[in-house]
C-alpha cells in the first residue's frame, strides 16, 4: 500500500511538472510571437521610410496637377523629395529652358540674383558652375560648386542631374564663406502614356538635425516654384 501511495505521489508530481512546463512553454511562445510581430512591424516601418510616400497633392480646383513625394535614402542621412507635375511643353523645350536659365544668370551682370554666378566650364552635355549666395546677417554668405549633366534618351525624354563638384572646380576654401558641401538633384521630362508631357524634379539633402517642421515646407515651396519656373520659361 505504501508503494502505491509513493507511486501516486510521483505521478501527481509529474503531472504538476508537465502543467508548469506547459504554462511556461505557452508563455515563452506568446512572448516569442509578440517579439516576432514587433520586429516584423519595425522592419516594415523601416522599409516604408525608404519608399516614396505621397505628402502633398495639388488642390482639385486649382487648375494644377502635381504630387510631392518624400523618402529616406538607405545607408545615408539624406532625405529625398520630388514633385511630379504636368507641363505644357515638350521635354526638349523644357531641358533647353533649364539650361538657358543657368546661362542667363551667369551672363546678366546688372540684374544678378547672386553676387557671383560663373560658368567654370561648358560642354554639349555639361555645365560646371560656381555660385556665391548672399545670406542674412549674421550668417556667412554661402558658396556652391555644382556640375550639371544633361541627357537625351532614345524615347525622346530628357533629363539633367546635378551634384556638388568641389573636386572639379578646385576652388580653395574661404574663411569668409560657408561652403555648401552637398547639393544634388535632377529634372526628368518625359511623354506620358496619353501623349501629354510631365516633369519630375527631385532634390537630395542632409537636414543635419534641422526640425522637419522647418525643412518640409521650405523644400515643398522650392519644388513647386521650380515647376512653375519651368512652365513660365516654356510658355514665352
Amino acid at each position: 500500500m505504501r508503494n502505491v501511495n509513493i507511486y501516486r505521489h510521483k505521478i501527481s508530481m509529474l503531472l504538476v511538472y508537465i502543467i508548469i512546463l506547459g504554462i511556461a512553454s505557452l508563455t515563452f511562445s506568446s512572448c516569442s510571437t509578440h517579439r516576432a510581430i514587433r520586429l516584423r512591424n519595425e522592419s516594415v516601418d523601416e522599409w516604408m521610410t525608404y519608399q516614396w510616400g505621397e505628402i502633398k497633392k495639388s488642390p482639385d480646383n486649382g487648375g494644377e496637377n502635381w504630387i510631392i513625394y518624400s523618402r529616406k535614402i538607405k545607408g545615408t542621412n539624406f532625405l529625398e523629395y520630388k514633385i511630379i507635375g504636368d507641363i505644357e511643353a515638350s521635354p526638349k523645350a523644357c531641358i533647353a529652358a533649364f539650361r538657358q536659365d543657368i546661362l542667363n544668370q551667369a551672363a546678366d551682370l546688372e540684374n544678378r540674383k547672386y553676387p557671383t554666378y560663373e560658368i567654370v566650364s561648358e560642354s554639349k552635355d555639361s555645365l560646371l558652375t560656381y555660385v556665391i549666395h548672399n545670406e542674412p546677417f549674421p550668417l556667412k554668405d554661402t558658396e556652391m560648386s555644382v556640375m550639371y549633366i544633361f541627357f537625351n534618351d532614345e524615347d525622346e525624354s530628357t533629363s539633367v542631374i546635378w551634384h556638388e563638384a568641389w573636386d572639379e572646380s578646385q576652388v580653395q576654401i574661404s574663411k569668409k564663406l560657408n561652403r555648401v558641401e552637398t547639393f544634388r538633384g535632377s529634372w526628368i521630362f518625359a511623354t506620358t502614356s496619353d501623349n501629354s508631357w510631365q516633369g519630375a524634379n527631385s532634390v537630395q539633402f542632409d537636414p543635419k538635425g534641422m526640425p522637419m517642421w522647418l525643412v518640409k515646407p521650405m523644400v515643398m515651396k522650392f519644388l513647386k516654384n521650380g515647376l512653375e519656373d519651368i512652365k513660365g520659361a516654356t510658355s514665352k
